[in-house]
């Protein structure tokens, strides 16, 4: 079995045992008002179809519990609705960006085609999760309700877990042409577009500098998935990581491998840890939130990704390092890490120096620090080329999707809060 078909299988006995149960918690949530508007069933369900095609879950199964927890959940938005009505989207709505025009809107639609509201509603994020609440807040007769409702059920779980399993098919087809991780990074990048062009159709909240967050968000997921698949396939850069790895010994003395030493443990878990909470600090201090929060999930997120990337490749550090190390090799935490930590701080205090001279010099050098971490990870022999290369990408493309994730969360929050503001006004 290879690598690859290896991570396609690590969840299998988890999903055994809790597949379906998180299938059906999902599409219950996602009908219920308010919160079922981030809870991302349908995507949740076309993904399950894709593991059927992959002989992971049951396809009877997954129907089963998808229209049943699709079904019931719409019964609990229906009951929510009778019972607390419009003073319900009133007194909480405006805290997840719901306003009444939304429940006049879905009510609208729901009194001229009721029908196509609870059964085709469920293809749009807006009515899925507010529809029956609607229902039952407009009297709808109970079983009228329940003929459409399980009539969408039923028919929403069977199209998208079908999704799924032609996309299976698809991947399966594609995968042999161009590697699976390389598809798979296609498709996340697809959707990032999607999400983005969507978000900013609809806002127009975005300016340039997003664009090219995003872009660089995107190249850097295609260097993490070339590398991976150069790695498991044994191609080019694995070539290229041999003649290093042979190379670089000759270049060993002393005093820089002293140097490099002490530039390496710069990154290791203890003084990264130190770092991170001293500049936490400062940027509380500073009273710079949005910094503060983007290092602890940029951290914490990095780490996660890093060694579950470690689980799924399962590659060999070298043989021949000047000193032991540990675990596995592809990608360098080192190197994840500290692109993490130094861009992180880069960001946050660039804008505050003022003078030209000295700005350049606070860029440089944390541009300088994180790619020597980089570099004597090499030297030392603690990991292979592509592995630094595979951490810096990884690192690059978790911080630069977050930070996306976080401005979209801000700018969408004070969109709202201005449009209440003018509204109190008038």
């Amino acid at each position: 079995m290879s690598l690859v078909d290896t991570m396609l299988n690590l969840p299998f006995s988890v999903l055994n045992h809790w597949g379906y149960a998180i299938i059906l918690f999902i599409t219950l949530i996602e009908a219920t008002p308010i919160l079922g508007f981030f809870v991302p069933g349908q995507l949740i369900v076309i993904l399950a179809g894709f593991l059927v095609k992959q002989s992971m879950l049951d396809m009877g199964n997954v129907i089963l519990v998808a229209s049943f927890g699709a079904i019931f959940g719409d019964l609990i938005g229906y009951m929510l609705g009778k019972k607390y009505g419009i003073s319900f989207i009133t007194k909480y709505g405006k805290y997840f960006f719901f306003k009444r025009e939304h429940y006049e809107k879905t009510k609208m639609i729901m009194n001229n085609h009721t029908g196509k509201a609870l059964i085709f509603g469920r293809l749009n994020s807006l009515t899925r999760s507010f529809a029956p609440f609607v229902a039952g807040s407009s009297n709808l007769p109970f079983r009228k309700f329940m003929v459409y409702n399980i009539i969408g059920g039923i028919s929403w779980a069977v199209a998208f877990v079908m999704v799924g399993y032609i996309f299976g098919a698809s991947y399966e087809i594609a995968s042999k042409y161009i590697g699976r991780f390389m598809l798979l990074a296609i498709v996340l990048s697809i959707a990032l577009i999607y999400a983005y062009s969507f978000i900013n159709k609809k806002r127009h909240i975005f300016t340039k500098y997003h664009l090219y967050t995003l872009v660089l968000s995107i190249f850097s997921l295609y260097v993490f998935s070339k590398m991976t698949e150069d790695v498991l396939d044994n191609e080019f850069m694995t070539r290229v990581d041999v003649w290093l790895n042979a190379h670089v010994i000759l270049l060993w003395s002393p005093l820089l491998n002293k140097v490099m030493l002490f530039i390496t443990n710069i990154a290791n878990s203890i003084v990264l840890l130190i770092l991170c909470i001293i500049l936490f600090s400062i940027l509380v201090y500073k009273k710079k939130w949005y910094h503060s929060i983007l290092l602890v999930f940029s951290i914490i997120g990095g780490v996660s990704l890093e060694l579950l990337a470690k689980l799924i490749i399962h590659r060999t550090r070298p043989q021949n390092s000047l000193i032991e190390f540990s675990g596995y090799s592809f990608p360098s935490g080192h190197a994840t890490m500290a692109i993490i930590f130094f861009s992180v701080l880069l960001y946050s205090f660039k804008d505050d120096i003022k003078n030209v001279l000295y700005r350049r010099i606070f860029i440089t050098t944390n541009i300088a620090l994180f790619f020597l971490i980089g570099l004597s990870r090499v030297y030392l022999n603690a990991h292979w080329f592509s592995d630094v290369i595979a951490g810096f990408a990884l690192g690059m493309f978790w911080l630069t999707l977050l930070i996306l994730i976080i401005n979209v969360t801000i700018l969408l929050s004070k969109r709202t809060t201005q449009k209440e503001q003018v509204s109190n006004k008038e």
